[in-house]
């Protein structure tokens, strides 16, 4: 099923919403579609003008002045402005086994047995060590596994509470490259500084990539890593009326997003 409205905004992030209400908010007579795979909990429809859509963007392109939004079910939503929110997805960065056995993305609630025994946290940003404190406050020891001497962009704040947690022991330069299994369930890994580790879970939430794959590269470069490449207006530099604002951006901030909004109010 085709339809068409006047905005459509991919991607159920902060700034995706405060687009949303902004621009929803204004007295202009504009329809909007509201698209993500999921939306928050917190996702209220505030606005009547707006068409909230579960599903998911695979491709758009830019024909006759109209952008299409070519979604997982078969339909194609058409607009005159294509706002693009989408945030970051996150990715195992363990490559050697397809189903790893009791890997998780988030701390899980799990048997209490399986707490008794090490878990180990593979991470190499700042932002995992927070992970790695949630993990410890679950398990009786935790191996906090960073294939580098140093965890990108860490404050000191943060890595003097990682040191002083007495059941989370840091492991520099360390990967894991192999599973041991026992009836289908984690008994141990090898890691690459020839020691091996039991442990019940693997907890992994550092390998993050920009959610830009149904991107035309028609409409907004990208750069090697995925990342969409925006001017100082936040507008694409490909096609006008398209925009990119978020952690998709390869450069994002508040000036960005607010010259985004004037230029869509100036346009209706």
């Amino acid at each position: 099923m085709n339809s068409q409205v006047d905005i459509v905004v991919i991607g159920d992030s902060k700034l995706g919403h405060e687009a949303i209400k902004l621009l929803a908010a204004e007295q202009i007579t504009l329809k909007f579609a509201f698209i993500s795979r999921e939306f928050k909990k917190s996702t209220t429809k505030d606005f009547l003008n707006v068409e909230y859509i579960k599903n998911e963007v695979i491709f758009t392109d830019y024909k006759n002045r109209l952008f299409g939004c070519y979604l997982q079910n078969g339909d194609i939503i058409f607009c005159t402005h294509l706002i693009i929110a989408t945030g970051l997805s996150y990715e195992p960065l363990i490559v050697n086994s397809k189903e790893p056995p009791n890997v998780y993305n988030k701390v899980e609630e799990l048997p209490k047995r399986s707490k008794d025994l090490p878990a180990v946290v593979i991470g190499q940003k700042n932002s995992d060590i927070k992970f790695a404190l949630e993990v410890a406050k679950k398990f009786k020891h935790v191996y906090f596994c960073t294939e580098q001497f140093s965890i990108a962009g860490a404050t000191q704040a943060n890595l003097k509470k990682l040191k002083e947690v007495s059941n989370l022991v840091i492991l520099p330069n360390t990967s894991i490259i192999k599973f041991n299994t026992n009836e289908g369930l984690l008994k141990s890994v090898d890691l690459s500084n020839y020691s091996t580790i039991t442990c019940s879970a693997i907890f992994v939430k550092t390998a993050s990539s920009p959610e830009t794959g149904f991107v035309a590269k028609k409409l907004i470069q990208k750069n090697d890593l995925g990342y969409l490449e925006t001017d100082l207006k936040a507008e694409s530099t490909l096609v006008p009326k398209c925009y990119a604002i978020g952690n998709c951006c390869a450069k994002s901030n508040k000036k960005m997003f607010a010259a985004m909004i004037e230029n869509v109010k100036k346009d209706f």
